[in-house]
């Protein structure tokens, strides 16, 4: 049975969606599921759009934000400060970020290692619009996609001349964010560039991030043809506070018990890609590399001993993907077929000293770990439009991964694993009147453990983890109409071997077989023209179908870190023609701490957050004024239960009520 918190959401969620069967349905906006930027103007089925209109009329003011309180996406904190928050789309807990993959325009942004997508050098004012789409994808864009994708498209250049804009934005905790923006166009040439200083000190000691980021393209455009080369280049240096104890949490949350720890990186991002209509036929090509070098320092010290260890990291990638669009009608039906490959060749090489002292006595040691990865992928999708108002669509993909893994400091004898694996999609949407339709998908799909998840511990090295493997159900209603939107959705996804991170003995481990299920609400409603409404709701469950974990029983227990429940609700209203403001409400229920797979500990509590904002546009420019925490909740989004299950460590949030103000002008 839902809980009265539960049925006062769902409530909410239909009164948002009752209002909206009077409304008048209107067309819907392009978008680019297909891989194609030019594939029509027909949504893909469930997808979710965020407009660059809504992104600015809303309270957010990072790309982490906007997939929050505009897509409804769960996020916890991010260790590092920076505000790349991990992400977590149908209840993957801990592992997310890896079962949700994030791309811009329509390329990865994460490969092959544990680490968090790095959002936060999009400028915002950048973005055109944000593609959701929950539980599909492997098809065209394979492993890491279970949970499902998030495009990030962003604008190019179209009004002809010169154009750009710059912003400052300060608050508390010394926070800085400097941006600025230049875009020229001149018939078909189009040229972009775009540049950010953010700086934030944090709640805790010891938290201070720094981020430096450039992105720029260019671009010639003859219609619906195209070519663009784009860079990105970021540089972050982020000190680490760690975990605070139970005991902490209440004496000292501010505190940090390593001054020393450290997280720095730099990257670059370039990439080339194009499209080519002929008639009935597009082809469409990306190219990409990116290079990414990281240092991380842990230090620990008690009294005259310590252990310090120096860890350095080197990843390059590049990427090939070309793929054939053919749109024509078959037997009177509208048939869009897509063909397509993908191949990365992914190298990775991580140095470690460790330098120690133990009762007077030194020590230390090298690791010196080297890995590679190669993916080979062809895939095929299908979509047929029938006169009915009938869509099908229909699509498979296979792909090779060859593996590899060494230590030469440990040493170990190297290792190496070629796999063959299969996504697939079946995917039906049946128009009804008024601008609604039903739809069920179904599909598999599947995600290989990264170098971070094989890496070796110890002697005799363990072969490579199993690939996870899963099954996708999906069922829903969706409504779309002039001011007003809705969707309601029910999931079903069986895993086996899925990988999971114990934080203990800093180690993957395949899971006995895993379940999420649930169903989710969203609607938005433009009362009149001045004030505007949306909801969402999400119930979600993840447990343990079978198996056990160090000898216990797992059966029927919650995953960690999936809370049951999920409500945002946000507001804006235009109280004068230059004058806004937006307000918006996240609940995040209880779940198991991280590391509970036995259930033996108490939940995390359930916490409530509300920002608020206020902007007001004068001429070329506006200004912003906002307030996060307004009822300072004290709360954390992250927490670890120890071995013994007596006790516990959190990331606590800022429990304080902060503030910014910020001025943006635009030419």
């Amino acid at each position: 049975m839902f809980s009265h918190r539960s049925k006062v959401a769902i409530a909410l969620a239909t009164a948002f969606a009752a209002p909206m069967a009077f409304a008048e349905t209107v067309e819907t906006v392009v978008v680019t599921a297909t891989r194609f930027q030019s594939a029509g103007n027909e949504q893909p089925i469930a997808a979710q759009v965020i407009t660059a209109d809504e992104i600015a009329e809303s309270s957010a003011t990072t790309v982490s934000e906007v997939l929050s309180k505009l897509g409804g996406v769960h996020t916890r904190i991010n260790f590092s400060g920076v505000p790349d928050s991990p992400i977590d789309l149908r209840g993957f807990g801990m592992t997310g970020d890896q079962n949700t993959l994030v791309l811009i325009n329509g390329q990865r942004i994460s490969e092959n290692e544990s680490t968090t997508a790095r959002i936060s050098a999009i400028p915002v004012g950048s973005i055109k619009r944000i593609e959701i789409l929950r539980g599909a994808g492997a098809v065209l864009y394979g492993g890491g996609a279970t949970a499902g994708t998030i495009n990030i498209i962003t604008k190019s250049p179209s009004e002809p001349g010169l154009g750009g804009g710059a912003s400052v934005l300060t608050g508390s905790h010394g926070l800085r964010d400097m941006r600025g923006a230049l875009q020229y166009a001149d018939g078909m040439l189009g040229l972009s560039l775009s540049a950010q200083r953010y700086e934030n000190d944090n709640y805790r000691d010891n938290n201070r991030a720094v981020q430096d980021a450039v992105n720029g393209e260019v671009s010639l455009r003859n219609g619906d043809d195209f070519i663009a080369l784009s860079f990105n280049a970021d540089e972050q240096k982020a000190r680490l506070p760690g975990a605070r104890t139970e005991a902490q949490l209440k004496s000292d949350p501010r505190g940090t018990s390593m001054p020393n720890d450290y997280a720095d990186s730099d990257q670059q991002i370039y990439a080339l890609r194009g499209e080519k209509r002929f008639d009935e036929i597009t082809l469409a090509m990306d190219i990409g590399h990116r290079k990414k070098d990281s240092e991380f320092l842990a230090d620990s010290r008690s009294g005259a001993d310590f252990d310090t260890t120096l860890t350095t990291s080197n990843i390059a990638v590049t990427s090939i993907s070309p793929r054939v669009l053919w749109s024509t009608k078959v037997f009177g039906i509208d048939n869009k077929l897509t063909v397509g490959g993908d191949w990365s060749d992914w190298d990775y090489e991580r140095l470690a000293i460790n330098n120690g002292s133990f009762f007077g006595f030194p020590y230390g040691s090298t690791r010196d770990e080297k890995g590679a990865q190669k993916n080979q992928a062809v895939y095929l999708r299908d979509e047929m439009q029938f006169a009915t108002g009938t869509r099908v669509s229909v699509g498979a993909r296979r792909e090779k991964v060859e593996q590899t893994y060494e230590d030469a400091g440990f040493p170990v004898a190297k290792k190496s694993d070629s796999r063959k694996l299969s996504a697939s999609e079946f995917a039906v949407q049946q128009d009804l009147v008024g601008g609604a339709s039903v739809y069920g998908r179904i599909g598999r799909s599947f995600r290989v453990a990264n170098v971070d998840e094989n890496r070796c511990f110890g002697a005799p090295c363990r072969p490579f983890l199993e690939p996870q493997k899963s099954k996708e159900k999906e069922v829903g209603v969706q409504w779309k109409g002039r001011g007003a939107d809705a969707r309601v959705s029910f999931f079903d996804i069986d895993l086996n071997d899925e990988l999971h991170f114990n934080p203990f003995t800093f180690s993957t481990t395949n899971l006995p077989p895993t379940r999420r299920h649930g169903f989710e609400i969203e609607g938005r409603w433009a009362i009149g023209k001045d004030f505007e409404l949306g909801g969402r709701y999400a119930r979600t469950r993840a447990t343990f179908r079978d198996g056990s974990i160090a000898g216990f029983d797992v059966r029927g227990n919650a995953v960690p870190l999936v809370p049951n429940e999920r409500i945002g609700l946000d507001a804006g209203w235009q109280v004068a023609e230059a004058t806004r403001i937006g307000l918006n409400v996240s609940y995040v229920g209880e779940q198991r701490y991280d590391n509970d797979q036995r259930n033996r500990f108490r939940k995390m509590p359930s916490y409530t957050v509300t920002d608020l904002k206020l902007s007001h546009d004068y001429d070329k420019w506006r200004f912003t004024g906002g307030i996060n925490n307004l009822f300072e909740e004290e709360y954390y989004s992250y927490g670890i239960v120890n071995g013994a299950a007596t006790s516990f460590n959190a990331y606590p949030e800022d429990p304080r009520r902060t503030t910014y103000v910020s001025a943006e002008y635009r030419f």
